[in-house]
């Protein structure tokens, strides 16, 4: 997709596009088009081909006298609403006024439409302040020259009118306000004086304030506050919600009813477009399969899937049940009454006719089930106890597994293989694993990790397991140490030819105890060198095996509200979604899009349910009332949306911060989209991408490229391990991965985040090249280490004695300060709401992170710190001696700066100098070299200064768009380029600077 990025309205914001329509409709290859926003216009005339758009020409920049609220195209001029209920014609190529008609009503007004195409009959419907809707005539003012009164007032609405639309083929009216309602009006041709307004529609589906609103030949779509477009029918009924955006609402909405598409954007800066599929998705919704009958006696107990179009059931006669929804009728399998009382139900994982399930009871029996032929079913009696828990593990079409969990943490490990007829089966004891003790003690998921010479497994008590798949690669695979034994218990196999056979219990090679808290380990999935678990506590890990151990690389919470993540599945595109419960419903949700794809209402998690996703569909069944009810989507988890531009933050951001910049040749095809007569200086050479990690109040790090060449930014990647808004961030550390001496492109950094709660963490990034990625890169991040406050203090043992840390303190900044000294890594200070200054000591390369001291100097709370260090030459009996000391400086709301000596503190524990002195106006300023600054004012300019002996001499300033500018960086890309500046706020914008 190519693009352009051009200021077209100079310090004004766009608020909307008017594109001319040509008198014969051909829009093929150029095109007229009106912008507007604040109180500027321009009209630019572009034309597109060869993948290319092109700038053909541009007017001036024409200065209106109040707000435009609407713009439309009268024959070659331009019709402007403006602010205070007055319509102006305007010549847009001389940039004269031709008209100025008032209205006799010259109330502020809140939204606007204009109707007609000729001066004659253009119509305005304003919407007032108070309420309503007005409805006036500019053409009146022709006959005496006087204010226009309005022709019509409509009152219905119980807040400020925000959006309308106009449908003239229907005679339509459709309005959004503030009192989160939707109308539609019935009001015939506009065009024609005196008229009636009749209310036919009073839709209400938004939770808050609607802020746009469109009317189609079929549809309403409405996008507000919510984060939510929704498309009605024009009777008032939801056909659609599209959720995806994150932050403060969804501003601005498109749409094209005969391609049947939708586009939306966002205060997170993100653009989608979305399919309009009708009234409902195909192929999807809850049916239920009327399981009930007379022939088939009992109550359910379990329900699982093979595949997403056959259904298994138990009931509590031990009646095994197929049902096929090609066939959509229930054919009894086996019955046994062994497994009356007590059943466990699942069924292997693989293609739809692999056709493999197990069952097993409360006797320690387990029965291995061919779907296509039941009566070749194989029984096992395994222990001498309850089986607490069945998972399948497969290794493509090589090998499968099935383990059982029974008494004392045994784990028995079951090879199954098929005869050459492909008419039986055998089933085999392989192993038998041991778990580590604990109160509920059975493994509830495993999966092979690849190439399959370990298991991976999940236990109830939350704790991620790693064992070998065969115990003889033990010695082969150079693991060392012993791995435990025992005696296990008798299995035999009835079905199987096997006897009784003592077999050693194998314990974990590596355990990562309580990972998932008490709840438990509900999946494990193996996908591109990493573990991915998910767990009850309502967050997903990414784990990593190196040497036979595992490691855990990052921790994601998931949606909002989702305390029980059940599942992870990846798709075709590369993404994962993530399944869970979250209240009674049961979520399909995208981290990607940070979209809930699909929402079933089941009741909960805690019933028997089983899921499916395939190419074909995706399929949900579940127990509720006696009966099984299945959900199924066809196209399987994902939506049929595009994301056209990724979204950054959903809430302000707090924090930018430049990691380092990534070169890229030729050879990766970086794009260059501007024209060979617009690029910029220095883009011409190899693809210089800056890697930029920006922090929000939406909890999230996220870690965007922005090449140098282009005026776009790619995320790459977003952290999500805060609980609470992150304000700060620091990088040292900062290399290539391969070390110096390695030429190969790529960026690894050490990161640390703070902000709300008293929270730290601690990760390290590593970018490196993917051509198959937009921005030709990928980035990976690894999990090092956190901090609380509140859990230190619950640490120490005379905490009586201490004064308890307030868990609302947030960190506001944060410097990293590296040592020299061997042994001792990096010094983190950081500055505290509460008034305090900490320092923290990073050891093991980020791995711990521990307090070193803290100092409560300040009385009010502390904004910034910066580190620096002083090199003095002492000159002793002849010899020069160089000093070079570590100092750190901290200022507070109590306007006053301190400077910590902190080679003084690491040798003595003391702060050495705390002069007070005046935190200034310029509230964000950088010095970039000895003889540059920037400056980063409250009335929004970006000013740079020359520094030299006296005061800073004045350069050259610009404005910024950015409101409430909370963090500033800025660095130098190349003596060709310049400087590159990135304020972030209410947005993030980066500016080039060439001296």
């Amino acid at each position: 997709m190519m693009k352009r990025v051009q200021n077209l309205l100079g310090h004004y914001l766009i608020h909307g596009f008017r594109v001319r329509p040509e008198p014969n409709g051909d829009l093929d290859s150029e095109a007229m088009v009106a912008v507007f926003g604040s109180k500027g216009l321009r009209i630019v005339k572009i034309g597109w081909g060869q993948g290319r758009f092109r700038e053909l020409w541009r007017s001036g920049l024409w200065n209106m006298s109040d707000w435009i609220w609407d713009a439309r195209w009268l024959e070659g001029n331009m019709a402007l609403a403006l602010g205070h209920n007055s319509v102006v014609l305007y010549d847009p190529v001389v940039g004269c006024m031709l008209q100025d008609v008032p209205c006799t009503d010259r109330c502020t007004l809140s939204s606007a439409c204009l109707i007609g195409d000729t001066w004659k009959e253009l119509t305005i419907v304003a919407g007032a302040v108070s309420n309503q809707l007005l409805v006036w005539y500019p053409a009146a003012a022709l006959i005496d020259n006087k204010p226009v009164a309005p022709d019509r007032r409509v009152s219905g609405h119980v807040g400020v009118i925000f959006s309308m639309s106009y449908l003239e083929s229907k005679g339509l009216l459709a309005t959004a306000s503030e009192d989160r309602s939707v109308r539609i009006w019935k009001v015939g041709d506009l065009r024609v004086p005196g008229g009636r307004v009749q209310n036919i529609g009073h839709c209400f589906g938004h939770s808050a304030r609607v802020w746009q609103v469109k009317l189609l030949e079929n549809y309403l779509i409405s996008a507000g506050e919510d984060c939510v477009c929704l498309v009605w029918s024009h009777e008032g009924e939801i056909l659609q919600a599209f959720r995806g955006h994150q932050g403060r609402g969804i501003r601005a909405i498109a749409a094209h009813e005969r391609q049947a598409w939708v586009i939306t954007g966002g205060d997170d800066s993100g653009i989608r477009l979305w399919h309009l599929l009708g009234r409902g998705y195909p192929g999807s919704g809850v049916s239920t399969l009327c399981f009930k009958s007379r022939s088939r006696p009992g109550a359910l107990k379990a329900v699982t899937l093979a595949g997403s179009w056959r259904v298994l059931a138990v009931t509590d006669t031990g009646a095994l049940y197929l049902y096929d929804l090609e066939v959509k009728c229930w054919e009894q399998l086996l019955e046994d009454k062994c497994f009356q009382s007590y059943c466990l139900l699942e069924a292997a994982p693989g293609p739809e006719g692999f056709g493999l399930c197990a069952m097993a009871n409360g006797e320690g029996h387990v029965k291995v089930v061919p779907i296509n032929t039941p009566t070749a079913a194989v029984d096992l009696t395994l222990f001498h106890g309850k089986v607490h828990s069945l998972s399948w593990a497969l290794r493509g079409y090589e090998e499968l597994l099935l383990l059982a969990s029974g008494p004392g943490g045994v784990v028995a490990c079951l090879e199954i293989s098929a005869a050459p007829s492909g008419k039986a089966i055998f089933v085999k004891e392989r192993c038998r694993y041991l778990l580590p003790p604990s109160k509920q003690r059975w493994h509830t998921c495993s999966a092979f990790l690849p190439p399959g010479d370990f298991l991976v497994c999940g236990d109830r008590r939350g704790s991620v397991l790693l064992f070998p798949s065969r115990p003889d690669l033990l010695k082969d695979l150079g693991v060392g140490g012993k791995v435990g034994a025992g005696t296990g218990a008798l299995g035999t196999g009835s079905g199987s030819g096997g006897s009784e056979n003592t077999l050693a219990e194998w314990g974990p090679v590596s355990t990562l105890p309580s990972l998932h808290g008490k709840q438990g380990v509900t999946s494990v999935t193996c996908h591109g060198g990493y573990v991915y678990t998910t767990g009850r506590d309502g967050a997903y890990y990414q784990l990593l095996v190196r040497g036979g151990q595992l490691q855990p690389v990052l921790r994601q919470k998931s949606c909002r509200g989702m305390n029980w993540v059940a599942g992870l599945r990846m798709v075709a595109d590369g993404s994962m979604v993530i399944l869970g419960f979250h209240a009674n419903e049961f979520v399909v949700w995208s981290p990607r899009s940070h979209e809930k794809l699909h929402i079933i209402n089941c009741g909960g998690g805690h019933r028997s349910w089983a899921f499916s996703d395939t190419e074909a569909a995706m399929a949900f069944a579940y127990l509720k009332d006696g009966d099984v009810m299945l959900y199924q989507a066809l196209g399987g988890c994902t939506r049929p949306h595009v994301i056209l531009r990724e979204s950054l933050h959903g809430r302000e951001i707090t924090c930018v911060k430049r990691v380092g910049t990534v070169t890229l040749g030729p050879e990766f095809g970086v794009p260059s989209f501007m024209q060979p007569d617009h690029l910029e200086p220095g883009s011409e050479g190899p693809g210089l991408i800056d890697i930029v990690i920006t922090c929000s109040e939406d909890t999230t790090v996220c870690i965007l490229a922005l090449p140098t060449a282009t005026g776009s930014a790619h995320a790459l990647t977003a952290v999500c391990n805060h609980i609470s808004s992150v304000r700060a961030v620091a990088v040292w550390g900062t290399g290539t991965p391969g070390g110096p001496q390695d030429p190969r492109p790529g960026l690894t950094a050490h990161v640390v985040s703070a902000g709300g709660r008293a929270e730290m963490h601690c990760f390290t990034i590593m970018v490196s090249p993917d051509p198959s990625t937009p921005s030709h890169l990928a980035c990976h991040v690894m999990h090092l280490s956190s901090h609380r406050l509140d859990e230190y203090w619950d640490r120490q043992r005379n905490r009586h004695r201490m004064i308890k840390v307030d868990p609302e303190t947030r960190y506001m900044s944060l410097a990293v300060c590296e040592l020299d000294r061997p042994g001792l890594g990096p010094l983190v200070a950081a500055a505290c709401s509460d008034g305090a200054v900490r320092l923290f000591l990073l050891q093991d390369s980020g791995q711990r992170l521990q307090i070193l001291a803290e100092t409560f100097h300040h009385k009010r709370c502390v904004l910034k710190v910066h580190s620096f260090t002083h090199e003095a030459t002492n000159q002793r009996r002849c010899l020069f001696l160089a000093t070079r000391r570590l100092f750190l400086c901290s200022a507070a709301t109590d306007g006053s700066l301190a400077f910590w000596d902190l080679t003084t503190v690491l040798d003595h524990g003391s702060p050495a100098l705390e002069p007070p002195a005046d935190p200034g106006l310029p509230y964000r300023l950088k010095i970039l070299s000895p003889s540059l600054m920037v400056s980063a004012s409250i009335d929004q300019r970006l000013t740079f200064w020359r520094l030299g002996h006296g005061e800073p001499t004045f350069m050259n300033s610009t404005v910024y768009h950015v409101a409430d500018v909370a963090d500033m960086d800025c660095w130098p890309v190349s003596p060709e380029f310049g400087h590159r500046c990135a304020l972030g706020g209410q947005g993030l914008e980066v500016y080039n600077w060439y001296d």
